[in-house]
């Protein structure tokens, strides 16, 4: 029982913070409305350069991605977010995701035509998707609080995710359908655009919260955890 009353305290002061992050620096959401627009644009100029236009979108992409990593990370190590951090954050991160991108890419492209081949096969393609989302679901937090390789990255988050599983998924599933009963709400008008804001609002809550958890979390036993609740610190 000490590690569950451990748990849920760390669960409660994760959340509480990033909700106090997200509020306090509630300009932030509206980067949500920037990658939207910067996507959008990208995909009308994308689909009329062919091949070179789909290698300039997974670019976009991965730099609006890297952005939004920054920014949680801002969040996370120092409380706040500027708007030189916001016109900075495009650069940071975006080789990063491209690297983590490509070697899951390669996975799938070798993976997917082999696979579709056997009769089981989009069951097994079905578990491979669920076996790499649960094993690599930590890289976004490892990519602005690690800092290290492609390689690395997935390598450490199949570490984390072994070590840690019991404590990191249940708020992770739990603000997913939250997410997703906001998001499955029909709404149209100015109403669709408060639902936006109240979903970029969850992302950046959950977001900042799995942050602070990983911190919690890595490095550290259930033991350790739960010594350092009973004691106060």
């Amino acid at each position: 029982m000490s590690w569950l009353t451990a748990t849920l305290a760390l669960y409660r002061r994760a959340f509480s913070r990033a909700g106090q992050l997200a509020l306090r620096n509630w300009p932030v959401l509206g980067t949500v409305f920037v990658y939207a627009v910067v996507m959008s644009t990208s995909v009308l100029v994308a689909s009329r350069l062919g091949l070179l236009g789909g290698f300039l979108l997974s670019l976009v992409w991965a730099s609006c991605v890297g952005s939004f990593l920054y920014l949680v990370e801002m969040l996370v190590r120092t409380g706040r977010v500027s708007w030189g951090d916001f016109r900075r954050s495009f650069g940071v991160y975006v080789w990063d995701v491209v690297g983590v991108s490509f070697i899951l890419w390669v996975v799938f492209a070798i993976a997917t035509p082999a696979l579709r081949t056997v009769p089981q096969g989009p069951g097994i393609i079905l578990a491979l998707d669920l076996v790499i989302f649960v094993l690599f679901n930590a890289v976004p937090e490892l990519i602005y609080l690690g800092h290290s390789s492609s390689l690395e990255l997935l390598a450490e988050s199949y570490a984390f995710i072994s070590e840690n599983w019991i404590e990191w998924f249940p708020p992770n599933i739990a603000a997913a359908g939250l997410l997703y009963l906001v998001a499955s709400v029909p709404l149209g008008g100015v109403l669709a655009w408060v639902q936006t804001a109240a979903m970029a609002l969850l992302v950046y809550v959950a977001m900042v919260a799995r942050g602070l958890l990983f911190l919690e979390l890595h490095g550290s036993s259930r033991r350790a955890r739960a010594f350092r609740h009973r004691t106060g610190r």
